[in-house]
């Protein structure tokens, strides 16, 4: 079985932290192989020995490995999505970040990267369920 078969891209795989090199950290995948989380791809704090959920991002012509913790592109958006809404709904219908907001706030907020979160209230805002402000984000419908 190649590694492509063994790890489709986007794929979940259960991975524990194993060390830090100067690129980012090394981890075991599903108790079987070993990847590359870069550092510039992690938004939050790990520890060898620590366990969590990771995403195959690509295998490499040499075999190797590169993760990340969340899913990439469209993957995990409308999982994003529905946490905004309820978020939404838990603040009046109405959040103070825009697009255009600091990548940490963002971050704090939600635990993703700016990019995901564009991706995620882009797609609320294409089934109408978001409009946009100068100051945030609002539910077009704020019933709850």
């Amino acid at each position: 079985m190649t590694l492509q078969e063994k790890y489709p891209l986007g794929g979940k795989v259960d991975l524990v932290i194993l060390r830090e090199t100067d690129l980012g950290f090394v981890a075991r995948i599903n108790n079987e192989d070993e990847g590359l989380l870069y550092h510039n791809e992690i938004f939050e704090h790990l520890e060898p020995n620590q366990e969590l959920p990771g995403y195959v991002k690509a295998i490499r012509v040499d075999g190797s490995i590169d993760l990340i913790l969340h899913p990439f592109g469209h993957l995990g958006a409308e999982e994003l999505g529905e946490r905004i809404l309820e978020m939404l709904k838990e603040n009046n219908g109405f959040l103070a970040v825009t697009n255009k907001s600091e990548a940490q706030l963002i971050y704090d907020m939600f635990g993703v990267s700016k990019k995901k979160y564009k991706i995620a209230i882009g797609g609320l805002y294409k089934k109408r369920l978001i409009t946009f402000t100068d100051d945030g984000v609002s539910l077009i419908n704020s019933k709850n």
